[in-house]
């Protein structure tokens, strides 16, 4: 059983942060030594902010479900799958207003009611097919 404020926080989330690009709801969310592991090493909150006014600038229109949430301790898994609309600005790749499909694993650790770190996998790869940016089938699949 999932709790309902882990749940809400997950919600607002994709709601807030992703769809509506509410910047301040990290604020609410979040510790402020909040830090999200990504690939390129850990970044703050405010890295949050200035990645989010990007992706703004290039998805538009998004579209977030949250497929399945895990709970286990202070540490809550979100499954997700978005569609947005590329408008341009990422890999000098031209826009031909795309819609793309996105899919994700989430990890938040929540620290007294707010998420300290957060590490996320998503299918950047896979937007970049559907994107004309990689050649599509060019790999052996085993």
């Amino acid at each position: 059983m999932v709790s309902i404020e882990k749940k809400i926080t997950a919600e607002r989330w994709f709601n807030e942060y992703f769809t509506k690009g509410d910047l301040e709801v990290l604020d609410e969310l979040t510790t402020p030594d909040f830090l999200y592991h990504s690939r390129n090493g850990d970044n703050s909150r405010e890295k949050m902010k200035e990645f989010m006014t990007w992706y703004r600038s290039v998805f538009q229109d998004d579209e977030w479900v949250i497929d399945d949430l895990i709970e286990q301790g202070d540490k809550l898994v979100v499954r997700y799958t978005g569609w947005m609309t590329y408008k341009g600005g990422w890999f000098n790749i031209p826009s031909e207003n795309q819609r793309v499909k996105e899919t994700g694993i989430m990890i938040f650790i929540f620290q007294e009611g707010k998420v300290k770190e957060l590490w996320c996998e998503n299918s950047d790869a896979a937007i970049l097919y559907e994107l004309g940016a990689l050649t599509q089938n060019a790999h052996t699949v085993f």
